[in-house]
């Protein structure tokens, strides 16, 4: 019987660095192939395959390629967390490829969370949906400066009567910014009419979406961003993986509690936290919450308290299969 080998594959757009390690640790080869013929090539190699890949935009084909292969255990890393631990001042192909090999064997490679087929789709569809929402914003703010420089003042300019107030003056690069505002908009209006429909047929998001300040835009983007909640150990976690909890910095007798880390996905951080300015004004027990600290740490500091329980919450609506309404007014503090 052979015995298990360990491959690490950096891979990149056309061609990836293997490096083939036995449980030893000997390195028994290195290849460079092209990335179309990787499964092919770890398929034809004998006995039990771990194989290691590094989390990249474009991994989702290969890594499902490869979770096909019999007696092929695939382990995807978390590129930033393997840079923490395996800082070095060689930068190759060849050398990452080594270096994934010994986290993998050592049983030290940070894995990345592979969401399944269908939350993927979900992903997509919220990252179309942010970034046609960022365009607008772009676009009312170009106009807005426009206005500004030629010392034009139009009251509510986006509202219907605004609008029509701005083509009157005439000026094309307000005019060109109009149409490509009204273009947006209604490609936004058809993504969140999706977005709305895939809510009421997922039951996360559509527990989600009973959370005060909470619309079925936000339901859908933090459902599919947190997946399977069982693969975290409690909401403090959860909050952790959103970037929501604040850095630590601890030598000796002395720690010092910082900004919060913003890791993780920062354009879900920042739509939590204006839907915890719509659920103070909607939630009587948040609003008592938010105006109790607001008194003491002030409002920025609140506000991102009641973020943090807002996903609190939707940690145990999930683990528990509730709605906002169900869950009593204590949990998720």
């Amino acid at each position: 019987e052979s015995a298990a080998l360990y491959i690490e594959a950096d891979v990149h757009e056309r061609e990836s660095q293997l490096a083939i390690l036995e449980p030893s640790g000997t390195l028994l080869t290195e290849k460079r192939l092209p990335t179309t013929n990787l499964p092919t090539f770890i398929d034809s190699l004998p006995g039990e395959k771990h194989v290691a890949i590094e989390s990249t935009g474009f991994i989702y084909p290969i890594y499902d390629k490869l979770s096909t292969l019999n007696s092929c255990h695939i382990s995807v890393a978390h590129p930033n967390k393997v840079k923490l631990i395996a800082k070095s001042k060689l930068k190759h192909d060849r050398a990452d490829a080594r270096i994934l090999g010994e986290l993998l064997r050592t049983n030290y490679l940070p894995a990345s969370y592979m969401p399944p087929p269908d939350t993927r789709e979900k992903r997509l569809l919220i990252n179309d949906r942010v970034r046609y929402g960022l365009r607008g914003g772009e676009l009312r703010g170009s106009i807005r400066w426009l206005l500004k420089r030629r010392g034009i003042t139009v009251q509510r300019p986006f509202s219907p009567e605004g609008r029509r107030k701005l083509r009157e003056l005439g000026l094309q690069e307000i005019n060109i910014r109009l149409d490509e505002l009204q273009l947006i908009e209604a490609i936004t209006r058809k993504l969140n009419h999706q977005i709305a429909k895939i809510v009421q047929e997922d039951p996360n998001a559509k527990l989600l979406d009973t959370l005060p300040g909470v619309a079925p835009y936000t339901a859908l983007f933090l459902s599919s961003e947190i997946g399977d909640v069982n693969r975290f150990p409690d909401s403090k976690h959860l909050c952790a993986y959103l970037g929501l909890v604040p850095s630590l910095h601890q030598s000796g007798d002395t720690t010092i509690t910082g900004h919060i880390t913003r890791e993780g996905n920062k354009w879900l951080r920042r739509n939590l936290t204006e839907c915890s300015r719509a659920a103070v004004r909607k939630d009587p027990h948040l609003r008592r919450f938010y105006l109790k600290l607001t008194h003491k740490r002030g409002e920025k500091k609140a506000i991102l308290a009641i973020a943090r329980k807002l996903v609190a919450y939707a940690y145990w609506m999930l683990k528990r299969n509730q709605t906002y309404e169900e869950l009593s007014p204590w949990d998720g503090s």
